[in-house]
């Protein structure tokens, strides 16, 4: 969460009399913890012991990479190691807070290349490598979703952008981590998804496990929540857990509030529903000493009014707390994680996450066990068991004969019996085709003419609700047509949505551009990119939208030139919001230069080729040789 830092001057601690000696949570399976108190993060605080209270810490602001590095290539831990030693020294669990997030980054980043940023990102992770080796608890990507946070693009930008899941650089995030720390449990970590952007959480997660990601649990931040009841907070919790069916953590839960009452009529809403669901580790509270935590009373301007001791004295909802972890249904709550450790490593890994019916899908899993030794592993699609392996490495092939959502579930055996799941899965679609026919460049593409198909295969919306006012189409999701310039045009636009396009080049060679388009916003913009064979994308331009008018009905032309040249040939352009509340009517391209060269040939003699691998192929071959799964390069 995007916190406060406040510096304070600390004087020697007093002791309390009638403070309490023992750790709230005796659950040996799941933590109860907190954060560090002020900055640059103390522990024990104002006489009282953190360690007597809390059996886990995550430093507030201390491991962020803004703090960490904000000169670049200077690395600062004072922040930092106070949290980490302590938590060494008392036996208790420490999660890194936190490696990629588009807030509290140094903004020395902003002015790279993408490039750059990237070998800036990666050498930011391998200072924490070398720093902090074992980590067991990571967030690695926070609050990603939609417009949480701004700065979000530049990390997009420079873990390789959506791609084909719509999440390319979130799992390459993952995967940056998980090689640094290969036991550690890692985490996307998003706020108040209990109350907001519920269901593209839900999306974001799922498309991660589904492509196989090595992401081991979600968090859900809990700030905000005063006033919402045990039945609604349970209803949406549950929602969540049975469309990930993954580890769940509590990251961030505080209630803000001056009145004592109020405040321990919410934990007695939220709390047990939290800790006591059996896919739940553990639960984090953010912050403990009243006027020093980064929630304040907006009518007064008073700071802190979330924490849990005041003048000294615990208020009720800490005496409440205290009471019910004794109880035993807190006691024996069950964990994912047994003893608080992850003992399976298990990702299902198809070749795609978006199949066309009839296409045959890959299925590999990634399996790792830390103390004990497979015995073989069984896969479901829909609940019926597809094979059994028992040797790795373990693969197998589907080919689906419907569309439709296609779960899989992994259920590995111990040689002691144990048995360990993940799930996974992959939508199948019917065949896309264009709507309205092939738009020919040179040419005009009419933006609401996307692909037919489905949410996911050549659009993306972020709702499922239609908004516009044109009635154009039926089969358009939630993409929202808007009467506009005397015709369709795209509206109501949210980032991250996006449209596929499939076009005919007639003519090879450089192309400019001329955008039709309306904001009555500021900051509004669309990139275009062509879509790869491998589903990556190449961006060709991008257009920033200037506010025309305050009720999006005056458009202007944006005109430029695409950063590469088309080659002839039916491809597949998408068009990406980047930012909200733009509307787009159409889009012109235009050949300025030829090259009149439509294929290309290539015809060596003697030099070797290599696939992908690197393994050497051989000599004496004409053209472009392809073949499932590697791609002949010389």
């Amino acid at each position: 969460m995007n916190c406060k830092i406040k510096t304070y001057l600390l004087t020697a601690a007093l002791a309390v009399s009638g403070q309490a000696s023992a750790q709230l949570s005796t659950n040996p399976d799941k933590f109860l913890g907190n954060i560090t108190t002020d900055w640059p993060g103390s522990m024990d605080y104002a006489g009282f012991k953190y360690s007597d209270y809390w059996n886990q810490v995550t430093p507030e602001n201390g491991t962020k990479w803004s703090t960490i590095e904000g000169t670049r290539g200077q690395f600062n831990w004072y922040g930092a190691d106070p949290a980490y030693n302590y938590a060494k020294n008392h036996n208790l669990k420490f999660k890194f807070h936190t490696l990629v997030w588009g807030s509290q980054y140094p903004r020395w980043i902003e002015s790279l290349s993408a490039e750059e940023r990237y070998k800036a990102i990666v050498k930011w992770m391998d200072k924490v490598k070398a720093k902090y080796p074992n980590l067991e608890i990571i967030d690695v990507v926070n609050e990603a979703v939609g417009s949480h946070q701004g700065g979000t693009r530049y990390m997009r930008e420079a873990l390789g952008g959506d791609g084909a899941t719509g999440y390319d650089w979130i799992i390459k995030a993952f995967e940056l981590a998980r090689e640094r720390w290969p036991e550690a449990i890692l985490i996307y970590n998003d706020f108040n998804t209990f109350q907001w952007d519920t269901d593209a959480y839900i999306a974001l997660v799922k498309s991660l496990r589904d492509a196989g990601a090595p992401i081991d649990a979600y968090g859900c931040q809990s700030h905000d929540l005063g006033g919402v009841s045990k039945s609604t907070f349970s209803t949406v919790m549950k929602k969540i857990q049975d469309a990930l069916k993954m580890p769940m953590y509590i990251t961030e839960y505080d209630i803000g509030d001056t009145n004592d009452a109020n405040q321990k009529w919410n934990f007695q809403q939220h709390f047990p529903v939290m800790w006591e669901a059996d896919y739940c580790a553990g639960v984090t509270i953010w912050g403990w000493f009243y006027g020093h935590t980064w929630i304040k009373d907006n009518s007064t301007g008073e700071e802190g009014i979330s924490g849990l001791i005041k003048n000294k004295e615990e208020r009720s909802a800490l005496t409440w707390l205290r009471e019910y972890m004794q109880t035993d249904a807190a006691k024996n709550a069950k964990s994912p994680f047994p003893g608080m450790k992850m003992e399976a490593m298990v990702y299902i890994k198809p070749s795609t996450i978006k199949a066309t019916k009839g296409e045959t899908v890959s299925i590999d899993i990634d399996a790792k066990m830390v103390t004990k030794t497979i015995q073989s592993i069984d896969l479901y699609a829909n609940n019926t068991k597809v094979t059994t392996m028992t040797e790795a490495p373990y693969a197998c092939e589907i080919t689906p004969a419907e569309a439709g959502r296609y779960d899989l579930k992994a259920v590995v055996t111990t040689t002691d019996g144990a048995t360990y799941e993940r799930w996974g899965g992959f939508d199948v679609f019917p065949a896309r085709e264009p709507y309205n026919g092939i738009t020919e460049l040179p040419g005009t593409l009419e933006v609401e003419d996307f692909d037919c198909g489905a949410d996911g295969q050549s659009f993306h919306d972020s709702d499922t609700k239609d908004e516009g006012d044109a009635k154009y189409r039926t089969d358009a999701g939630g993409v929202d047509l808007v009467k506009g310039n005397g015709g369709v045009a795209l509206g109501y636009t949210a980032q991250g949505e996006w449209l596929e396009y499939t076009v005919d080049v007639t003519e090879a060679g450089e192309y400019s551009y001329e955008a039709v388009v309306a904001s009555g916003n500021e900051n509004s913009s669309f990139t275009v990119s062509l879509v790869n064979d491998n589903g990556k994308l190449t961006q060709l331009f991008k257009v920033s939208v200037p506010k025309t008018g305050s009720d999006w009905s005056k458009y202007v032309t944006r005109k430029g030139k695409l950063s590469q040249e088309l080659a002839k040939g039916k491809q597949i352009l998408r068009l990406t919001i980047d930012g909200a509340y733009v509307n787009i009517d159409k889009l012109t391209f235009t050949c300025t230069s030829s090259t009149g060269i439509n294929t290309i040939e290539a015809t060596p003699t003697d030099a070797p080729t290599y696939n992908l691998t690197g393994a050497k192929v051989g000599p004496n071959y004409k053209g472009l040789k392809i073949k499932k799964g590697k791609k002949q390069l010389r």
